[in-house]
């Protein structure tokens, strides 16, 4: 019987990756900010127990900031009671691990804009909600049409613990 012998390598570790789509929930709103499609354009979806909002390239704003990316969409548009926004604030994340997703908190603020109309117009123009939002960050690889090669999709379907 001959000897063999065994020569591990070391394990290559994975690059950090940045996710590139959101799914999150709070209060009765989901939301679903991709950042990247299999267009090329950023998508969002808004969802509460008033409306269903989907759209689609220059219609979603994107400001860097320090606190990370504040990504705005309208929700009604000129409304005799103001326009609606939404605007979520897109953490700053990093995944290392092999599962592609990690659990984020952040904000989500609704807010109505309202017209001045005369001099008697002073004051403030715009109300805000915060909406805290809890759910997943996710690296998605439009070109492979999977979210990850390690999680089945049913698992991330399934939201948060």
């Amino acid at each position: 019987m001959q000897a063999v012998s065994v020569h591990a390598q070391p394990e290559t570790p994975l690059e950090p990756l940045t996710p590139n789509d959101f799914e999150l929930e709070g209060w009765d709103a989901s939301v679903h900010f991709s950042m990247t499609s299999f267009t090329g354009e950023p998508r969002f979806d808004y969802q509460d127990c008033r409306r269903k909002v989907n759209v689609r390239g220059e219609e979603i704003r994107q400001v860097e900031t320090e606190l990370g990316t504040l990504v705005t969409v309208t929700l009604e548009p000129e409304a005799d009671a103001g326009e609606l926004l939404f605007t979520v604030l897109i953490p700053r994340t990093r995944m290392d691990g092999p599962e592609r997703r990690v659990l984020v908190e952040t904000q989500g603020f609704l807010t109505r804009g309202r017209h001045p109309r005369g001099p008697a117009a002073d004051g403030q123009l715009q109300t805000y909600i915060p909406l805290p939002l809890r759910g997943w960050a996710i690296s998605f690889d439009f070109r492979a049409g999977t979210r990850s090669s390690c999680i089945p999709p049913w698992v991330i379907r399934t939201g948060p613990p």
